[in-house]
C-alpha cells in the first residue's frame, strides 16, 4: 500500500509541475519566460522525490520516470483545456516523452547512487543536477541570438547550477577530480541539449 502512495505522489507532483510550467509560460515576463521552459528545473522534483524515498535502483528509476512523464502529460492536457482544443499526441510531445524517459533513468540512477554509493559513483551523482543546470545555461548562451530577450533567466539557471555545485560538494568543490567530473558531466549535458535544440527547431 505504501508503494502506491509513492506513485500517486509522483503523479500528482508531476502534473502540478506541468500545470505550473504552462502558467509560467503565459504569465512570466518575456525575459524570465525561459524559467518556465527549463528542463533542468523540471528535474528537481523528480530528483528530490526519489532522493527522499531512498528507493532501490529500479524503483528509483521508475518513480523518477513516472514523475517526469506526468509532468509532460499534465502540461499538454492542461494546455488543450486552456486553449480549448482536443488533446493530441504530436511529434513535439513525443520528443518530450522520450526526454522524460531518458531523464527518469538518469535522475533515478543518480539519486540511487547519491544515497547509496561512495567513490566515483557518488561523485558523479553529486554533480549531476548542478551540471544539468549549467549545461542548459551554456546551450542557451551558444544560441544567444535567439535568446537575447531571456538573458536574465539564462544567468539565473546557470547560477543555480553553480550554487548547487558548491552547496552539494562543500569542501570538495575545488578538488581537481571533482572539478573534472563536473566538467565532463557539463559537456555531456551540453551535447544532449544541443541534440534537443536541433530536433525541436
Amino acid at each position: 500500500m505504501r508503494n502506491i502512495y509513492k506513485y500517486i505522489i509522483a503523479i500528482v507532483i508531476g502534473i502540478f509541475v506541468g500545470v505550473i510550467t504552462l502558467i509560467g509560460q503565459k504569465y512570466l515576463p518575456i525575459n524570465f519566460n525561459f524559467l518556465a521552459n527549463s528542463g533542468a528545473i523540471c528535474l528537481i522534483p523528480a530528483f528530490l522525490l526519489s532522493c527522499y524515498f531512498n528507493l532501490e535502483k529500479k524503483e528509483s528509476i521508475f518513480i523518477s520516470t513516472i514523475c517526469l512523464l506526468s509532468c509532460v502529460f499534465g502540461y499538454y492536457i492542461f494546455e488543450s483545456i486552456v486553449n480549448n482544443h482536443s488533446f493530441q499526441i504530436n511529434n513535439l510531445m513525443i520528443v518530450w516523452i522520450v526526454c522524460a524517459i531518458i531523464g527518469g533513468i538518469v535522475i533515478g540512477l543518480g539519486t540511487y547512487f547519491f544515497n547509496n554509493e561512495k567513490g566515483i559513483l557518488k561523485k558523479i551523482s553529486s554533480n549531476l543536477l548542478p551540471a544539468i543546470f549549467v549545461s542548459e545555461g551554456l546551450n542557451k548562451i551558444i544560441h544567444i541570438d535567439g535568446y537575447k530577450h531571456m538573458i536574465p533567466a539564462i544567468i539565473i539557471v546557470t547560477c543555480i547550477g553553480l550554487i548547487l555545485y558548491f552547496i552539494i560538494n562543500k569542501k570538495e568543490s575545488l578538488h581537481r577530480n571533482n572539478i573534472i567530473t563536473f566538467a565532463i558531466l557539463c559537456i555531456l549535458g551540453l551535447v544532449f541539449y544541443e541534440f534537443i535544440f536541433w530536433i525541436t527547431l
